[in-house]
C-alpha cells in the first residue's frame, strides 16, 4: 500500500503459531494511543520512531530492537522527516508462556519484558531473522525455531518481572465499566452512560479509568470494537457490514481506526488471514 508520502505496510498472519508480522515505512503516518492484547518484538531498520508507552517516552534508534508488553498504552510517529523502517513481529501470550515454560522460566502469570529498547547485537539479529523467515520463508518449524532462539535471550536477561495484565485496576467501580464496553460496544455508548454506571461523574471516571488501563476511555472502546472487527472480517464479513456491527460509523471510519492502531487497512489484515497477493522480497536482512 503506498501514498503520497511512499509510505507502504507489509502484513502477513499465521494463527496457528501465534504470530503476526509487520513490515512497514512510515514518514506521516502517526499511531492513534492503544494497546494490543499481545507482545510487539521488533526491529528499526532504518531511521527511528518515538514512541509514548504508558507515562513515558523513548526513541529507538536503527540498529535496535523495540518491545511493547500486551496491554502496555502507547502511540508512535517519526522521529524525523526522513521516517523509520521497521520488522514487528507480534506474538501471542500463549507462545511465549509456552516457551518460557520450557525454558524453565516461572509463569505463574505473563511474562512482562522489562526494556522498551534493546541493543544486543544476537536479540536484533535473532528478531530479524524471525521476521524474514515469518515473511518470505514459508516453514513453520523454521519459524517456530527462530521464535524460540529470538526469546531466548531476552526471557534470561529481560524478563525480570511478571505480572498478570492489568489487574492492578480492579476498582469495582471501574471494572463495571470495562464490563458495560466490553458487553454493549456496539452500541452508542455515551460518556453519560458509563458515568452512571459507575457513579462518578464524567471527569472522575475517565481519571480512573485512564489511570487502571492507561487509556481514556474513548481510546479503550475503540480497541475493543476493532478487536471485534478483526474477527468479523476474518469470518468474511465485507467492511461495511463490520463497521455498523462493532458500532463504527461507517466503512471509511473503520478504515480510519483500524490504519490508526495497526498500520494497516482492513483489506491488507484479511489478504494476510486469506493470502492471495505475493508478498515482496525487497527486506535485505543478514
Amino acid at each position: 500500500m503506498k501514498t503520497s508520502s511512499n509510505e507502504w505496510a507489509k502484513f502477513i498472519a499465521a494463527p496457528e503459531l501465534g504470530m503476526q508480522g509487520l513490515h512497514a515505512y512510515f514518514n506521516k503516518h502517526q499511531y492513534e494511543r492503544h494497546s494490543h492484547d499481545y507482545y510487539v518484538l521488533g526491529t528499526i531498520d532504518a531511521g527511528a520512531p518515538k514512541v509514548a508507552l504508558e507515562n513515558s517516552s523513548f526513541i529507538a534508534p536503527a540498529g535496535s530492537a523495540m518491545i511493547i508488553n500486551p496491554g502496555d498504552s502507547h502511540d508512535g510517529k517519526a522521529c524525523g522527516d526522513q521516517g523509520y523502517l521497521y520488522s514487528m513481529v507480534y506474538v501471542e501470550p500463549w507462545a511465549i508462556a509456552d516457551i518460557a515454560g520450557e525454558f524453565g522460566v516461572s509463569t505463574p502469570a505473563s511474562i512482562l519484558f522489562t526494556r522498551s529498547v534493546v541493543t544486543d547485537p544476537d536479540v536484533v539479529f535473532a528478531l530479524r531473522r524471525l521476521h524474514r523467515t515469518l515473511f518470505y520463508g514459508q516453514d513453520r518449524m523454521a519459524a517456530e525455531i527462530h521464535l524460540i532462539e529470538a526469546l531466548k535471550p531476552l526471557l534470561t536477561r529481560y524478563s525480570t518481572r511478571s505480572a498478570t495484565l492489568k489487574t492492578k485496576a480492579r476498582e469495582p467501580r471501574i471494572e463495571r465499566v470495562r464490563e458495560l464496553i466490553h458487553e454493549c460496544y456496539a452500541n452508542s455508548l455515551t460518556t453519560a452512560d458509563m458515568a452512571e454506571a459507575a457513579g462518578l461523574s464524567r471527569v472522575r471516571l475517565n481519571q480512573l479509568f485512564r489511570a487502571a488501563y492507561g487509556l481514556p476511555l474513548h481510546a479503550y472502546l475503540n480497541g475493543v470494537r476493532l478487536e471485534a472487527a478483526k474477527k468479523l472480517l476474518i469470518s468474511g464479513l465485507p467492511s461495511a457490514g463490520v463497521a455498523a456491527s462493532v458500532g463504527l460509523f461507517d466503512q471509511s471510519h473503520l478504515i480510519r481506526r483500524f490504519k490508526g492502531c495497526f498500520g494497516i487497512t482492513p483489506a491488507q489484515f484479511v489478504d494476510a488471514h486469506f493470502p492471495v497477493v505475493q508478498y515482496g522480497t525487497s527486506l535485505s536482512l543478514p
